[in-house]
């Protein structure tokens, strides 16, 4: 059995009035039939975005459907136009990079954290081996009076 990743790139069937010539490859994976997320490039985005805003009234869903996209996809490519961002060039969103001084201080804490733990630990076993001396110490001592009971 060949277990090497095989990717192949099909061109989805498209009806006989469909004049585009640049439809979103469909790929295929490993396993036949999976799913797969499709991208757009800015270009398609627009294009889709003039022929949808350029449809007749009832034509609308027609494009949606040729185009195989739902109109919440065009809704948000009409928000990311207004906003000057549809060719993703916006900064990703999320947590901001750290600076060398909020890394600094993160390797700090963490180094805190590890020797307040070690001290922690070893605290503990000084506590059990005092436990344990002083255990010893009244065996000792109860074995020495024994020996002297016993001596008279």
């Amino acid at each position: 059995m060949n277990t090497a990743r095989n990717t192949t790139t099909v061109t989805a069937s498209l009806p006989s009035n469909h004049t585009h010539d640049e439809s979103p490859p469909v790929t295929t994976g490993l396993r036949e039939g999976q799913a797969v997320r499709r991208t757009f490039t800015a270009e398609y985005k627009r294009r889709v975005l003039a022929e949808y805003d350029a449809a007749p009234h009832g034509q609308k869903g027609a494009v949606l459907r040729r185009e195989k996209l739902y109109d919440t996809q065009i809704t948000e490519w009409r928000g990311q136009a207004v906003a000057g961002t549809l060719a993703g060039t916006q900064k990703k969103t999320g947590r901001p990079t750290a600076t060398v001084e909020q890394k600094r201080v993160r390797e700090l804490e963490q180094q805190l954290t590890r020797a307040q733990t070690e001290l922690t630990r070893k605290d503990q076993v000084i506590a059990d081996r005092d436990a344990a001396l002083e255990v010893l110490g009244k065996g000792v001592a109860f074995l020495d009076a024994l020996s002297k009971n016993t001596t008279r």
